[in-house]
């Protein structure tokens, strides 16, 4: 009895399971991670008074923007280990933790002389809550670099388990926290303990990582700087339109705004495996720009599901967000949904950027938000579009400000490659 399948075919085939097996591996992780810290939110929305939630949920944003160091480091550790060649990968990954340490305990420290600040722009009254937000911040940053060795490496199990742990430490102290008190207080207690059980995890995963110099750790400090830069841009442009309509929307309409953000959020982390799974392979194949597009298709072919399904059921989004006084969302939801997988896109080019080491990415992006606030400036600012059409307007902008963004970018590596594999004279 003969096969069908041919010894070349079997090549062809493994890779491609190899990569399934991975994405899978890392989906499954990073969805367990975002359901557990939704978890949180549930269980502290339901034992918090509203003042003491929107505090909670005005740090967590505060932990988010703080995070994008984290990310850079996470970044710049993946790229640096995934084009490593030859021997010395144990102290070029101990190089990538202690610039993680050193970056940790800088944050940290900013962050506490930074405290009465927090406490006076955030209205916050717990003076603990407050001072928690710097260790809180120091061990995510810790976590980001040893994500960024894990993910050079394609250790994808251990990477998988480290999100994991995110989310469960999250989920278990933070919402334990609040079962022993309900208080802003113990859920930033519970939000530290938790924030702890990653690097903790981290560092157990990668003991023997040693040998690390100081001029390697100087040189991970100074590409984590670019790209955490890049990375701010990004985000400042991903949530710039919920400033947009806040500021431009009379208050019920930018409230709809809100809500449908809550669906552009989702579609865009949705596919942050793919970017995971694929920022190794763009870090040592910078030119191979059909890697690039594969992944975008992949990207795009989630973001496509996304968008079908809010047009498809209107009443389940609209359940979702908030419930029957969010209705006039429903309808409008795909339109959130492909503004959040648009981003999605862009997310993914950005980091190919990164991973190329495009400096003008970042200025590419300022540029776009700057041209994206004139024009809701002039199209709402002037009620040239108001109410429920301006919720759509906007939207539609920032639509069409990330796919421009992205084809730009896209543009330039490939021109940047091209250049590159050129023959010299």
């Amino acid at each position: 009895m003969t096969s069908d399948t041919t010894p070349d075919q079997q090549p062809a085939t493994a890779p491609k399971l190899s990569f399934l097996r991975s994405a899978t591996v890392v989906a499954v992780g990073m969805a367990i991670m975002n359901v557990a810290a939704y978890g949180f939110t549930l269980v502290a929305v339901h034992r918090l008074v509203p003042s003491e939630f929107g505090a909670v949920t005005a740090l967590l944003g505060l932990l988010l923007i703080g995070n994008v160091a984290a990310l850079g480091l996470q970044a710049s550790g993946a790229r640096r280990i995934a084009t490593h060649t030859g021997a010395g990968e144990a102290a070029l990954a101990d190089s990538m933790l202690k610039a993680g340490r050193l970056a940790a305990l800088g944050l940290t420290v900013f962050c506490l002389l930074m405290t009465p600040l927090i406490m006076w722009l955030l209205h916050i009254d717990s003076l603990i809550a407050a001072l928690l937000v710097a260790p809180t911040l120091g061990c995510l940053t810790i976590m980001g670099s040893q994500l960024g060795v894990l993910q050079g490496g394609k250790n994808w199990t251990e990477l998988a388990a480290v999100y994991t742990a995110t989310g469960i430490g999250r989920l278990v102290f933070g919402g334990g926290a609040l079962f022993v008190s309900q208080t802003l207080t113990a859920a930033m207690v519970g939000l530290a303990l938790g924030a702890a059980v990653p690097p903790l995890l981290g560092g157990f995963l990668l003991r023997g990582s040693t040998g690390g110099t100081p001029e390697q750790v100087k040189e991970v400090l100074r590409e984590t700087v670019h790209g955490t830069h890049t990375l701010l841009a990004f985000f400042v442009i991903a949530n710039a339109d919920v400033l947009l309509a806040r500021g431009l929307l009379d208050q019920q309409h930018s409230g709809y705004y809100a809500a449908g953000v809550i669906v552009a959020k989702a579609c865009l982390f949705l596919p942050q495996f793919v970017i995971v799974i694929v920022f190794p392979s763009l870090a040592t194949s910078p030119g191979d720009t059909q890697r690039l597009r594969r992944a975008i298709q992949a990207v795009a072919a989630l973001g496509v599901c996304c968008v079908l399904g809010a047009l498809l059921l209107p009443d389940v989004v609209v359940k979702v967000v908030g419930g029957e006084d969010y209705a006039p969302v429903g309808p409008i939801a795909w339109l959130f949904a492909l503004a959040g997988s648009s981003y999605a896109v862009l997310q993914l080019v950005v980091y190919a950027a990164i991973a190329q080491q495009e400096k003008r990415a970042a200025v590419l992006i300022w540029i776009g938000l700057v041209s994206l606030a004139v024009a809701t400036l002039i199209i709402l600012g002037t009620d040239i579009a108001t109410d429920l059409t301006g919720v759509k307007v906007l939207v539609a902008m920032t639509s069409t400000c990330a796919l421009a963004l992205s084809a730009a970018l896209a543009s330039g590596l490939r021109r940047h490659s091209v250049a590159d594999q050129a023959p010299t004279a």
